[in-house]
């Protein structure tokens, strides 16, 4: 009896001792999961933030060029825009229901293709121009009642722009360029 007591109490000895490593082998799996999320979120919030700033920079620059707007009216079109992007940030609205909106009302249907071999920086800027688009449009409706046509004019000069820079035929520079001197072309009106 007692060769079978010990050899059980060696059994459960050396089970705890597995169990401890398998529960620090966990921890630290664990702990390096934790860390690699955090870096790709934030690495996620940067491709966001760089990817939200172009987009609004070539806005201004297509609104410009398209319908000839000064600073007034950018700045009511990017305060609506705010609006829209914080009824997304609080959870009022998804993205499907707001391009369901754009597709009912302007008679519009989004073609942005996507494929799921993308690496993260990608699909980032994937859902980045997605939101973008559909806040752009329904702010266009929604803040100055624009109907499909004119809609699609804005949209359709944002897209220019956009292949452009991605062909190399322009660079985010000259857009900056561009997206300044709209900004001075109105405060030198002013200033006459």
């Amino acid at each position: 009896m007692r060769l079978a007591r010990a050899m059980r109490r060696k059994a459960e000895k050396s089970a705890a001792v597995g169990d401890r490593r398998a529960a620090k082998t966990y921890a630290k799996a664990k702990k390096a999961v934790r860390h690699a999320t955090t870096h790709e979120l934030v690495m996620q919030a940067a491709v966001r933030r760089q990817a939200v700033v172009e987009i609004m920079a070539t806005i201004v620059v297509a609104m410009h060029r398209s319908f000839g707007w000064s600073t007034d009216r950018l700045l009511r079109l990017r305060k609506k825009m705010r609006v829209q992007m914080e009824c997304l940030k609080g959870r009022y609205v998804k993205l499907e229901e707001m391009e369901a909106i754009v597709e009912k009302e302007l008679d519009w249907g989004f073609r942005i293709e996507r494929d799921d071999t993308w690496e993260m920086r990608r699909r980032v800027e994937y859902r980045t121009v997605r939101v973008m688009s559909a806040v752009f449009l329904i702010a266009l409706r929604d803040e100055f009642g624009f109907g499909q046509k004119r809609a699609m004019r804005a949209y359709k000069e944002l897209a220019d722009i956009w292949t452009a820079v991605h062909e190399g035929s322009l660079t985010m520079e000259a857009v900056w360029k561009e997206h300044d001197a709209v900004g001075k072309s109105i405060g030198e009106a002013l200033a006459l």
